[in-house]
């Protein structure tokens, strides 16, 4: 019986491991699904919206990290790209009980994204998270939004993807703050904080900083971008979405989406991202 289940083992580990290696290899330096969770870039893309994101395009980066191994270009006005949560640790977190969390692999060996639960005594897989907006500048350009409109280096942007679906418009930061406006966004003060309503629809002018760019959701009046949490910086995109594989009205819960066939939304399979 032991000969037997270690020539089955044998048999397993010879058919499955380079299957999944594959798999590992394509997720991490091709092609990765990603779903959208929320509604910040609808009209354009909608929740529940499954699609492929090609990790290739802006370079190769070293698998669970925000290392690039290779660049090979930069995202573009207009671009819309998929990018680590830039407030979210490389660690997880809790409050209540720092160090909480220790690595399995060393932070130059991030063979996986595993962590020891020294509360739970087991072990944690933690990735930050993925968001999805499109890039409306780059570094060196001047981003402003006066009454809605939004402005870059001067110049206001005609963008027939961006929609508003509040009639109201928010009022702008009172005047004596606004030379300060720069160094607060950098600070990512804007982000929820008593502060969080005054720059949805009057912003800045700020400039963006090398090594960044600026995000937006095209839900203009429904997105948390760079407006509150700051610049984005380059290390952090991940890739660019290609074509939508699959979209549900009952997403995101996975059992919701598994039990209302009647909720796939099939005009939308196939789509390209743009």
């Amino acid at each position: 019986m032991p000969k037997k289940l270690g020539k089955g083992l044998k048999r397993f580990l010879q058919e499955w491991v380079p299957v999944i290696i594959a798999v590992l290899l394509i997720r991490s330096f091709l092609v990765e699904a990603f779903l959208v969770p929320t509604g910040s870039m609808e009209d354009t893309i909608a929740i529940g919206d499954f699609m492929l994101v090609n990790k290739f395009v802006y370079g190769i980066k070293l698998p669970f990290t925000d290392h690039t191994l290779i660049g090979f270009s930069q995202p573009k006005r207009g671009d819309i790209v998929v990018f680590r949560f830039p407030l979210d640790g490389d660690v997880p977190e809790d409050s209540a009980n720092p160090g909480r969390y220790r690595r399995i692999f060393p932070s130059w060996l991030p063979l996986l994204p595993l962590f020891w639960d020294t509360q739970r005594h087991f072990f944690t897989w933690y990735v930050p998270r993925n968001f999805i907006k499109r890039c409306v500048a780059v570094a060196g350009d001047t981003v402003e939004i006066r009454d809605k409109e939004l402005y870059i280096n001067g110049r206001r942007e005609v963008s027939p993807y961006a929609v508003h679906k509040f009639p109201y418009t928010l009022p702008p930061l009172p005047e004596q703050m606004k030379s300060e406006f720069q160094r607060l966004w950098l600070n990512r003060s804007f982000y929820r904080s008593e502060l969080s309503p005054y720059v949805r629809d009057n912003f800045g002018p700020v400039v963006v900083p090398p090594g960044h760019i600026f995000a937006m959701g095209d839900n203009r009046d429904n997105s948390e971008d760079s407006r509150f949490w700051g610049p984005l910086a380059l290390r952090y995109i991940r890739g660019k979405p290609l074509i939508l594989y699959f979209s549900s009205g009952a997403a995101p819960n996975i059992a919701r989406i598994i039990l209302s066939p009647w909720a796939i939304r099939f005009n939308r399979i196939g789509r390209l991202v743009r």
